[in-house]
């Protein structure tokens, strides 16, 4: 029995194989663990997932500071009130959301692992889908159900030389060293909307760019009642639009060409950040191998029930 790998079967069998290890796969984990269920957690990379690392935490944290920082400029609103707030030292306030990252993954994701005998967390190496399990690194895991939870990540939007200007996305725009004296946009769904007004708030001149209008997914009054909004609060919105080409010149920066009701627009800014969308995590898993349908855009098809085009997965 002490040969038996925690919580599992010795020949790398499990109840339920979690192939993700973000906020979805612990979540999934753990109820099978409390379900009285043998689990196999697999993770690649950084634990925690987008949520906690890259995505929820570190962004509320920043826009919450700008949030302070419009918050003592907007007092003068009141009678005989005045505030002021500023960005005094950015590499700080970066420093702070990266300690209360690395606080919460250690709390929340690494030191819960322990107390969940039977879930056994495994790194190895990218996971692939096999005929009744996974392949993790030399183990074959075996398991009659199966959870897919490996995330997204960003996307460029396919635009003539954007490939070459190191164009930002929502990651490393939290993780830049100096704050920026400008920034163009690209992208006006919700993570492009609030990265935007976040940066606006912190002193930078900022210009949203998009195909469609802000918040395409939203109801139109929505969309309409945050334009008047971002633009009371300086955002330059560039909107009903088509991309054309972008440039970066050393002295200049990033320059975008558009072409908005027929004629060429250039916005020039010291950086670009891409905020159009996201693609599924699921090249080289081996889905296409044992049947799993997904869509042009690399998510997989699911039914109702949240199951793929292959029972038990």
């Amino acid at each position: 029995m002490k040969d038996l790998i925690k919580g599992g079967y010795g020949q790398g069998g499990y109840d339920l194989i979690v192939l993700g290890a973000g906020s979805a796969g612990f979540s999934a984990a753990i109820t099978g663990a409390d379900a009285g269920k043998r689990v196999a957690l697999v993770g690649h990379g950084t634990i925690g997932g987008t949520c906690v690392n890259v995505g929820c935490v570190p962004s509320k944290a920043m826009i919450r500071a700008a949030e302070a920082v419009h918050g003592a400029g907007a007092a003068k609103r009141f009678p005989g009130l005045s505030g002021h707030a500023q960005v005094d030292d950015w590499q700080t306030l970066v420093q702070s959301k990266d300690d209360l990252v690395e606080t919460l993954r250690q709390k929340k994701y690494a030191d819960l692992l322990p107390e969940y005998e039977s879930v056994d967390y495994i790194d190895a190496g990218p996971a692939r889908l096999i005929e009744g399990g996974v392949a993790v690194g030399d183990r074959i895991l075996k398991a009659p159900k199966t959870i897919i939870a490996t995330g997204g990540r960003p996307i460029l939007p396919t635009i003539d030389g954007i490939e070459e200007i190191g164009a930002l996305d929502s990651t490393s725009l939290l993780e830049l060293e100096a704050l920026p004296k400008s920034l163009i946009f690209i992208g006006a769904g919700y993570i492009g909307a609030e990265l935007a007004q976040m940066m606006s708030r912190m002193g930078v001149k900022v210009t949203l760019v998009a195909r469609s209008h802000l918040l395409p997914g939203a109801e139109p009054e929505v969309s309409e009642a945050l334009a008047e909004a971002f633009e009371a609060e300086g955002i330059t919105l560039l909107t009903g639009l088509s991309y054309d080409t972008v440039r970066r010149d050393v002295a200049a920066g990033v320059t975008l060409r558009v072409i908005q009701n027929g004629k060429p627009v250039e916005v020039t800014a010291d950086h670009l950040v891409a905020t159009a969308g996201r693609r599924a995590n699921t090249e080289d898993m081996g889905l296409d191998a044992i049947g799993v349908e997904t869509d042009a855009r690399g998510s997989i098809v699911v039914g109702e029930d949240m199951q793929t085009s292959v029972p038990g997965i």
